[in-house]
């Protein structure tokens, strides 16, 4: 039978579908065997030098996301392409790259980064292998200084290191920079550490303004190892080492950033309703029920005005920049590092001429003349540029946060306000219109050294080390008189105004200029041999160092204008001219002996010693020894063998005795007079013969001729070790340091009524322990490099004996208790008198301070149990203004491009005393408005509203007003993207990153109305600032 049409298409059809469906299996089949053919399974074992397996190291397959960690045993195993390239990267070891080919097992010794093996700290007069350290040293490097966008060196090392505790009081452009103190205090005296740069100790201008770009690494020396500078290590030694040019062809780098600054915290006072209010209370009738209800609803600027002080007086943004431009490089003969930076900054004032604009340069040469003989050469010259208002910044904020809200700034038609106090309005007198202060600062350093191998004497060297500088400062300082204008309560409009005269009745202007010189000179014998398993080093040193001072002032009054500000055009009546001078010279001896076997077994002696000017001849020289020991027991075979899970340990000890001959005056101050001669001074008023005054010398001050060396023995203890492979490391220090025969004036023995100035004595003794710790994690997942910092310093002083007055109960000593105690006196609060019934329970029992107490007034404790409030029932505190415990965390990560840094910073132990003067005299804080006690709120937390000092409570130093000032900070962050692609080689870019950054971001504290590192108890200080700030990179 014949197959119908449709029968004969179905077959067709089918027998097509039935062959799509063998070549899609067949197809599948191919592409599944190819796909597992281009697949290979690794696997092996990775392991050190010494056969030790290596746990946690990144294989991974280069140019992808695949990879996998070793594990306990140092094994992996890990799916692969075949044509594939493993990299094997761990912490402390050089990266390897190792092509898959036909391997199944790749097995891998990875060698250990001689480089870190080979990592040197700076020291005294030197570097050493960090292993071989037998001191505590702490370091930090340059980049990440570079990392926090300040114009004060030393506010960028806060947090990045054990053992340095800072406190930043002050923030002003061109001004105020942070207080470095290693370890804490440790003197009644002078507690500035000795700060070296580039081998010159105590040079002039600091190192505040050192530009961070140019800097290699900063090297704390804290105890033994700093003995070798003797008489002013007492209080630490900070070494600063300058970039240098490395061998290789010329390298161009370019930075330049520019952001904004603000206030961290700027107080938050009552508004003019609020202040009205809390003035009736205290004072009734101040303000009628008119006026408060007008200050209410503000519906009359004239009449009532609201004004908020610091948004007159701060703007919402300060602009600031900084560029560098360098270029570095060179020979094996002559390497070069040249770099010219310039850096500037806003003040926070609205309208005003506050300025701080920086100019730098930095050139450093090295040149190699044979394979014996060397020289450095390095210059630098900067120039500082700072304008200030007239009136200084304390003023210009106490007088913000003490001017009252009911007083206008500016009037509603754009006129300066009235005059507020004494002529002043703060929203003008911090302008230009009331004058200027104007500092240049111009620097001159310079470097010479040269270093001769004796080639005869293998080992011994010989080093020659100079330098001269050159500071000039000129300061012009004219005060102008500002017009501020008042209202005749009637006319609201321009014609209502009346102008006068304020401030100051006729311009004035200082001149006043200073010039310094300096220079040092030292050569060293150097002598540094191994000898089989031991090595020995020795250095020898004989240093002078010479300064002198002179300052001319000139001022004069009397101007007819202000538009010309010469000296010569200003009257003659009132005229001053002053000007004084001093020199200091310094030699010493020093040296350094050091042994190890097999860097196992360490020890060090150095020494110093020191001749001052100072001291009278008997009493010039000091000797200052320090001894070091370490052990490295890691490197013992017996450790190897069986304590594997500790990588790297090292015991240190050392005790020494270090100097200090710095005087500092009751201002704290630097006092360069000579206390062992009579000290004369002119009296003010003179004899007059014939018409003309002759005035009288008379002897101003007692000498004393047994003046000596205040000295500091501190003792040491310390461990380094690292774990996991040198991954996670932990540095810590326990410290003991004892300071005797310190340099300080009498306090109490010697009353003020006899009239007679002494000078210092070495009378005083403290000590001061603690410990100090550094723990840090380094490792990599994958393509993620990440870190984590942790440092951290604990540290109690306590004085021991000094002159105080001995007939006072013992919770009143200050002999016992913390330096920065020893002015502070406060009775201690003891709540709140809630109504009248308490007052009069207390009357009766003759526990009231004074017999005016009335509610809402604060209760004071009856400390001694005499049934009476007096002076004896005032307690020394334990804590003060200077924090016992500091940190520092540090956050990093890289990934692919991107990098980005957190230091978070904190500290507790201090408090604050914050008390503001208001009333009639000025405002009120917003938080206390809040928590007054009212007849109506008995039991608030605070006061109530009070008047100047006319309450007890005020014009006695008290617990209440003390401020917990522990805080946490986000003190620095940093994020940046690096650009990799080859189209920036063929332009001529090697390296090419966008970053942005900030500093002081964010804080966590109890004290609120003030930044909790500001000691100013009125809050009438330059508030400390946030900054965040974006830049670019690059080198060519």
């Amino acid at each position: 039978m014949k197959e119908s049409i449709l029968d004969v298409h179905s077959g067709k059809c089918l027998a097509k579908s039935n062959l799509f469906r063998m070549l899609t299996l067949l197809l599948f089949a191919l592409f599944t065997t190819t796909a597992f053919a281009q697949q290979k399974n690794i696997r092996g074992t990775v392991i050190d030098a010494s056969g030790e397996p290596l746990i946690g190291v990144n294989v991974s397959v280069k140019g992808t996301t695949i990879g996998i960690i070793t594990d306990m045993d140092g094994k992996y195993q890990l799916e692969v392409p075949a044509n594939a390239t493993l990299l094997f990267s761990y912490i402390g070891y050089q990266t390897q790259e190792i092509a898959v080919g036909n391997q199944s097992s790749i097995n891998v010794t990875l060698k250990e980064d001689t480089q870190k093996l080979e990592e040197v700290v700076v020291v005294g007069y030197g570097v050493q292998k960090k292993v071989t350290v037998t001191g505590s040293v702490a370091s930090v490097s340059g980049e990440e200084l570079k990392a926090s966008p300040t114009t004060n060196l030393s506010n960028g090392m806060v947090g990045r290191m054990p053992g340095v505790i800072g406190f930043q009081t002050a923030d002003e452009p061109g001004g105020g920079g942070t207080t470095i103190r290693i370890r804490g205090t440790n003197s009644l005296g002078s507690n500035d550490p000795l700060v070296v740069i580039d081998g010159v100790p105590d040079r002039d201008g600091g190192m505040n303004r050192l530009n961070p770009t140019e800097i290699e690494s900063i090297s704390v020396l804290k105890d033994a190892a700093a003995a070798i500078y003797g008489a002013r290590a007492a209080n630490g030694v900070v070494l600063i080492t300058t970039k240098r040019g490395k061998e290789g062809k010329p390298v161009v780098s370019f930075n330049a950033s520019a952001g904004f600054s603000k206030p961290t915290r700027l107080p938050e006072m009552t508004n003019s309703y609020e202040y009205a209010t809390m003035l009736n209370e205290v004072l009734p009738g101040s303000f009628s029920d008119e006026q408060i209800e007008g200050f209410r609803t503000h519906a009359d600027p004239w009449k009532y005005p609201d004004t908020d002080w610091f948004g007159e007086i701060v703007k919402p943004a300060s602009p600031l920049y900084r560029a560098d431009i360098g270029v570095s490089g060179g020979t094996d003969k002559i390497k070069y590092y040249v770099n010219f930076g310039a850096n500037g900054e806003d003040g926070l004032y609205k309208n005003s001429a506050n300025r701080y604009d920086q100019y730098s340069l930095r050139a450093n040469l090295d040149i190699k003349t044979s394979q014996y003989v060397d020289f450095q050469v390095g210059t630098t010259a900067r120039l500082e540029d700072t304008k200030y208002p007239a009136k200084g910044a304390g003023d210009i904020f106490g007088s913000a946060r003490r001017t009252r809200p009911d007083q206008p700034a500016w009037w509603p038609t754009g006129e300066p306000g009235p005059a507020i106090e004494r002529g002043d309005n703060p929203a003008v007198t911090s302008t230009d219109l009331a004058g200027f202060d104007h500092y240049k600062n111009q620097y001159i350093q310079n470097n010479f050294s040269i270093n001769v191998k004796v080639p005869w004497i293998e080992g011994l060297t010989l080093r020659g080390n100079a330098s001269y500088d050159i500071h000039f400062m000129n300061r012009r300082k004219m005060q102008k008189p500002v017009y501020l204008y008042s209202w005749d309560g009637v006319n609201e409009s321009s014609e209502g105004l009346s102008a006068s005269k304020q401030w100051i009745d006729a311009p004035t202007l200082e001149r006043k200029h200073t010039e310094q010189l300096g220079w040092m000179l030292n050569g060293l014998i150097d002598y540094n041999r191994t000898f089989g398993q031991h090595t020995v080093g020795v250095t020898f040193g004989m240093e002078g160092q010479k300064k002198q001072y002179e300052e001319t002032l000139a001022y004069r009054q009397g101007f007819i204008s202000d538009s010309k500000p010469e000296l010569n055009l200003g009257g003659e009546e009132g005229q001053m001219a002053n000007g004084y001078s001093w020199k200091e010279t310094r030699l010493n001896y020093f040296g350094r002996v050091s042994y190890n076997y097999l860097e196992r077994y360490l020890f060090e002696f150095v020494w110093r010693v020191d001749g001052s000017y100072r001291f009278p001849k008997d009493e010039r020289y000091g000797f200052f020894p320090g001894v070091s020991l370490a052990w490295r027991a890691s490197e013992e075979r017996w450790w190897k063998d069986n304590i594997r899970f500790i990588d790297y340990f090292k015991l240190r000890g050392s005790v020494s005795q270090t100097g200090n001959d710095a005087l500092v005056d009751s201002d704290g101050n630097y006092d360069h007079s000579i206390q062992y001669l009579t000290t004369y001074a002119f009296n003010n008023a003179g004899t007059t013969f014939g018409g003309i005054e002759n005035k009288r010398l008379y002897p101003s001050r007692t000498p004393n001729p047994n003046i000596t060396w205040e000295v500091g023995t501190t003792y040491n203890v310390g461990l380094d070790l690292k774990f996991l492979q040198n991954r996670l490391s932990w540095e810590t220090d326990i410290f003991y340091h004892k300071r005797t025969n310190m340099l300080i004036s009498r306090n109490a023995s010697l009353s003020e009524i006899t009239g007679i100035t002494l000078p210092r004595e070495n009378l005083g003794e403290m000590k001061n322990r603690g410990f100090e710790s550094l723990v840090s994690w380094q490792d990599k997942i994958g393509q993620v490099e990440y870190g984590v910092a942790l440092n951290m310093t604990y540290a109690r002083n306590q004085i021991t004996f000094w002159d105080e007055v001995q007939n006072v109960p013992e919770y009143q000593f200050s002999t016992g208790r913390p330096v920065g105690s020893r002015n502070l006196l406060y009775y201690v609060s003891d709540g709140i008198f809630r109504n009248q019934a308490e007052v009069d329970e207390a009357r009766a029992k003759g526990l009231l301070y004074s017999d005016n107490t009335v509610p809402g007034d604060i209760r004071f404790k009856d400390m001694n149990g005499d049934g009476k409030i007096d002076g004896l029932d005032r307690v020394r505190p334990e804590k003060n203004q200077e924090p016992r415990f500091v940190a520092g965390l540090t956050l990093t990560a890289k990934w692919k491009g991107w990098d980005v840094m957190l230091l978070f910073q904190g500290a507790t132990g201090a408090q604050v005393y914050i008390e503001t003067w208001s009333g009639l005299v000025g405002n009120y804080l917003k938080s206390d408005y809040e928590k007054r006690w009212t007849p109506e709120n008995p039991n608030s937390e605070g006061p109530r509203a009070w008047d100047r000092e006319n309450q007890y409570w005020i014009n006695n130093d008290n617990t209440y007003f003390l401020r917990n000032a522990d805080y946490l900070r986000l003190k620095n962050a940093e994020l940046g993207y690096t650009f990799r692609f080859e189209g920036l080689k063929k332009v001529g870019f090697s390296n090419l990153r966008l970053y942005a950054n900030g500093s002081n971001l964010f804080t966590i504290d109890g004290v609120k109305d003030a930044d909790p590192e500001q000691r100013d108890g009125s809050i009438g200080g330059y508030p400390l600032r946030k900054i965040i700030n974006f830049g670019v990179q690059a080198t060519f």
